[in-house]
């Protein structure tokens, strides 16, 4: 079982009177989204939407998206759309398959910060390193440095992956899109980039071919506390670890 905990920032609005029927309940993914985020789910008119800090955006906006547009504009029900599966490690050779990579970014901005001087930034020791990483988030970062210091202590060869350790808070735009990156608040980290593999870094960039030398053992300690790995993407980051904990959730699947 896993151990990250659960937080409630918002009870469940109803923008209407009357007992709520089994079927004007919320989709489950977004009931379960206000666990993590700062959302709740409210009724406007017959369809469900998300109100996020003083917005309120559709779950479903209706639209049919290539991956490529859920990418760039996408909704809240198409941050779900593909299944993070944890587990043995396995290459992901099915185009475009990249659970997590879609983000919602007026969520993450109303949850962590939404400019640089608004991200909680506080500064852990994790295994012996200090990184600066957003205050909500620090509990989980420690428990996997505990899960990995348990880790080392058995098997001593996975201590290189875990030298040099960065990208964890850094405001800035993913590169070459308008897209913020996880990185800008302070919930991501990542590896040793000597031993790490990058999809865009490869050459030729096209086909993709998926590779990586990271141990399981790593990722399985990670992802024990809520946080995916950008080696379970198509286009594989696997030094990349982030706080995703709504796509390791069981009840919001």
């Amino acid at each position: 079982m896993r151990s990250f905990l659960f937080s409630s920032f918002f009870p469940l609005v109803l923008l209407f009177a009357g007992p709520v029927r089994a079927e004007e309940a919320p989709p489950r993914a977004l009931a379960c989204l206000s666990r993590w985020y700062a959302v709740r789910p409210v009724r406007v008119g017959d369809a469900w939407h998300a109100q996020v800090g003083a917005a309120t955006f559709p779950w479903d906006d209706g639209r049919t998206k290539s991956f490529e547009e859920k990418l760039a504009s996408p909704d809240l029900e198409d941050t779900f759309s593909q299944p993070y599966v944890s587990g043995p490690v396995r290459p992901v050779t099915r185009e475009n398959e990249d659970p997590g990579r879609i983000r919602f970014d007026p969520l993450f901005l109303a949850t962590y910060g939404d400019r640089p001087a608004r991200v909680d930034v506080v500064e852990i020791v994790f295994l012996g390193q200090r990184l600066k990483v957003h205050r909500k988030v620090a509990p989980a970062f420690l428990r996997v440095a505990e899960r990995l210091e348990r880790a080392l202590r058995d098997t001593p060869s996975l201590r290189p992956y875990l030298r040099s350790l960065g990208g964890t808070f850094s405001w800035r735009k993913i590169a070459r899109t308008q897209r913020q990156s996880a990185h800008s608040y302070g919930v991501s980290l990542d590896l040793n980039v000597a031993l790490s593999h990058y999809w865009d870094w490869a050459r030729p960039r096209e086909p993709v071919r998926w590779t990586n030398q990271i141990p399981p053992a790593i990722v399985e300690a990670f992802e024990a506390e809520g946080f995916i790995w950008g080696g379970r993407w198509y286009h594989y980051d696997t030094m990349h670890f982030e706080y995703r904990p709504e796509l390791l959730d069981a009840a919001c699947r």
